[in-house]
Order: C-alpha cells, then sequence, then structure tokens
C-alpha cells in the first residue's frame, strides 16, 4: 500500500490543532512522531510542506502564541519572567523573541506579584511574620518571579 506521508501528516495536524495552539517547533514534534508510529516513509520531505502549509493558512504562528499568552494566560495565571521565558523555550520559541515580547508589553513584575499575593491572602493570614513571608516568598519563586521582585516586595511589607 502506498501511503501519501504528505496527505496523513496534514489530515494528522488539522486533528491536533483543532484542541490547542501548536508552535512551529512542537508541531514538528508531534508529525515526527506520528511519521515514525505508523512508519511513513519520506518523513524529511513531508514535513517542512506540511509546516509550510499550516503556515499559510495561517495555523501555526509564534508571534500569535506569544500575543494570546498576554492576551488570556497572563491575566488567568500571572508568571513572572522567568516562568513565561521557560514555557516559551518549552513551546520551540526562541528565548530572545520570548524575552522580546516580555519587555515590548512592559509588563511591571511588582504588580503582577502584589496582585497573586492579595488573590492568596487568606492563605497566608494567621502566620507569624517570617512564616507569612517565607510562604510568600516561595508562592512567588514557584511562579517564576525573580529575586529582586520578590525581596522588594517584602521589604515593602515591613
Amino acid at each position: 500500500m502506498n501511503v501519501d506521508s504528505y496527505q496523513v501528516l496534514l489530515n494528522y495536524s488539522f486533528r491536533l490543532l483543532t484542541r490547542k495552539n501548536y508552535s512551529e517547533a512542537e508541531m514538528r514534534t508531534r508529525l515526527d512522531r506520528k511519521g515514525k508510529k505508523v512508519l511513513l516513509s519520506d518523513l524529511e520531505s513531508a514535513i517542512p510542506k506540511v509546516i509550510a502549509r499550516l503556515k499559510e493558512f495561517n495555523y501555526i504562528n509564534d508571534d500569535k502564541i506569544l500575543e494570546n499568552f498576554f492576551e488570556y494566560r497572563l491575566r488567568s495565571k500571572p508568571q513572572g519572567r522567568f516562568l513565561f521565558l521557560g514555557e516559551m523555550r518549552r513551546r520551540g520559541i526562541a528565548k530572545e523573541k520570548a524575552a522580546a515580547e516580555w519587555d515590548k508589553k512592559q509588563v511591571d513584575e511588582q504588580e503582577l506579584a502584589k496582585d497573586l499575593i492579595k488573590k492568596k491572602e487568606r492563605q497566608f493570614r494567621g502566620l507569624d511574620k517570617y512564616a507569612r513571608k517565607k510562604k510568600i516568598a516561595t508562592f512567588l519563586a514557584s511562579r517564576g518571579f525573580g529575586a529582586d521582585t520578590i525581596w522588594g516586595l517584602m521589604d515593602s511589607n515591613d
């Protein structure tokens, strides 16, 4: 049976894109994995064609992923610069591009952290001063906030 690798991978990519947006690197990885799983021939030539077609349709667009992050994700689940850059790296977006987008949006980490602490205020109530600061610092660090932001908030809460 002669299977057209391009068509199989294109159909698979359409199914993937119905669930979530993928970066170019994520899509390449998924297509490669699928092609090897079903033993498709000429993967090396089919994958770039599929990626080019998806870009032509504007179905994969790394700039759109960055934009959507700031529009939706940052509001629903605030995080600091370090976690943002790590997440974008995992999605295959270049660190320089992600850092430039963060800087362009002029995100105020201090304000994000303050809002996050306000939302979690109930969890920190009832603790002594030292334990409260420790919990807040640990929480903010786990959300990717830098030491300067964390200590800036700790100093202002004295």
